[in-house]
């Protein structure tokens, strides 16, 4: 190939040209064409259209001091999807398959950017993170192939995968096996399981594996016929809580919406103990009415769920309406404490995230036929107020960063 070289008039042309624009521009003073740089304490994502043909928006915001938020600065990811946060980092996990789950930094300007992503072929999801440190994180997967993989955060490689025979020889009848959520307490990780037959939960109890992770093997599965079907919550770790005591609490969904006879409740395994404690049991249908679905937990103790309205419509397809109210429960004593004030009922099909800030206040998700929202709860005063809607789609993500 000819290479074209420039004469050393065509080399002075150039340079005394780039010397009279640098001259003839010194004097302008133009006005800064790119945006300031910001620190970014927030990370919000945003579903839009309907299904099939969604499509998360995924952005960085300095703050929450605004009242409405668009996707105009916004990157794009095909599907639904939602979002955690580790480390200062955003971690999206889009439905349909092959299974995704795609690490974004934010930059200074508020746009996420993609540094890495898993990609696990035969599965439709991941279902549950839990990140043991920078460099070892658990990650499940369902619609499939359901399985656990070992991950690295630092590099998003898969390290190794925990063998879960032990699991599903327990019910070989069940046509599918979903591993839930995940919670490591004295070098135990603590796994929900939720069998089921042709989309019919197996059987009417619940369902826990204990994972040694020195060796990364099944140690036992724990179970407990006084409720049943372990699965999940309207949003991702969602389904377990860990006290400042050291307890897990395990909200189950019951069975009594599939034909079953197990309610929706609370169950705990004490600090220090691999079993289900049987001195404690919270009926949530009988104490809150209904069927529950989730559970939150303060860090000044104050825990909430979810409650249907209208048991008929779970899925809230029969109407068309949003059939959920926050609730506040008492653990301790397995009480109600009435619904959470002055939020509207909101649909558990399109994400219910509860999310802590400094001040004592709670930021609650609200999706509606009229709106999509972010409400700010006062724990000292219990008033809600609306804090922002959102014009680009019900919220899947609210994450702090910093």
């Amino acid at each position: 190939m000819k290479k074209q070289l420039l004469n050393q008039k065509g080399i002075l042309a150039i340079a005394l040209l780039s010397v009279w624009s640098f001259i003839g521009c010194e004097n302008d003073d133009p006005e800064p064409n790119t945006k300031p740089s910001v620190e970014v304490d927030f990370a919000i994502s945003t579903v839009s259209g309907a299904w099939p043909d969604q499509t998360t928006y995924i952005q960085g915001v300095e703050s929450l001091d605004f009242t409405s938020l668009g996707n105009e600065n916004a990157i794009e990811l095909t599907g639904s999807a939602r979002t955690v946060s580790y480390e200062g980092s955003v971690y999206a996990i889009p439905s349909g398959a092959p299974a995704n789950l795609i690490k974004y930094s934010i930059n200074t300007n508020g746009v996420p950017e993609e540094e890495e992503r898993i990609v696990v072929p035969g599965a439709n999801t991941f279902s549950t993170l839990y990140f043991e440190s920078g460099t070892v994180a658990y990650g499940t997967v369902a619609g499939g192939i359901s399985k656990l993989i070992i991950f690295d955060p630092s590099t998003m490689r898969i390290t190794d995968e925990v063998s879960l025979t032990a699991i599903t020889q327990k019910f070989p009848e069940a046509t599918r096996t979903y591993y839930m959520d995940m919670i490591g307490r004295d070098g135990k990780l603590f796994m929900g399981i939720h069998y089921e037959n042709n989309f019919a939960p197996v059987n009417d109890n619940a369902y826990v594996a204990v994972i040694d992770l020195s060796t990364n093997t099944v140690e036992k599965v724990i179970s407990d016929t006084r409720t049943g079907m372990f699965f999940n919550g309207p949003a991702l770790n969602s389904g377990m809580i860990l006290d400042a005591n050291g307890n897990i609490y395990v909200q189950t969904l019951g069975t009594t919406n599939a034909g079953g006879a197990a309610p929706s409740g609370v169950l705990r395994i004490k600090s220090g103990e691999t079993d289900f404690d049987p001195d404690y049991f919270f009926d949530l249908e009988e104490a809150v009415g209904n069927i529950c679905y989730g559970i939150y937990h303060t860090s000044s103790g104050r825990t909430f769920t979810a409650n249907v309205q209208d048991e008929t419509d779970f899925w809230e397809y029969a109407t068309g309406e949003p059939q959920f109210k926050y609730v506040e429960i008492d653990l301790e004593a397995t009480e109600s404490l009435g619904n959470v004030p002055g939020l509207p009922t909101t649909y558990g099909s399109r994400t219910m995230i509860v999310h802590e800030l400094e001040d004592q206040k709670l930021l609650f998700t609200i999706a509606t036929n009229d709106e999509n929202a972010v409400y700010e709860f006062d724990t000292n005063t219990n008033t809600s107020s609306k804090l922002f809607v959102s014009t680009g789609g019900y919220i899947s993500g609210l994450e702090k960063l910093n």
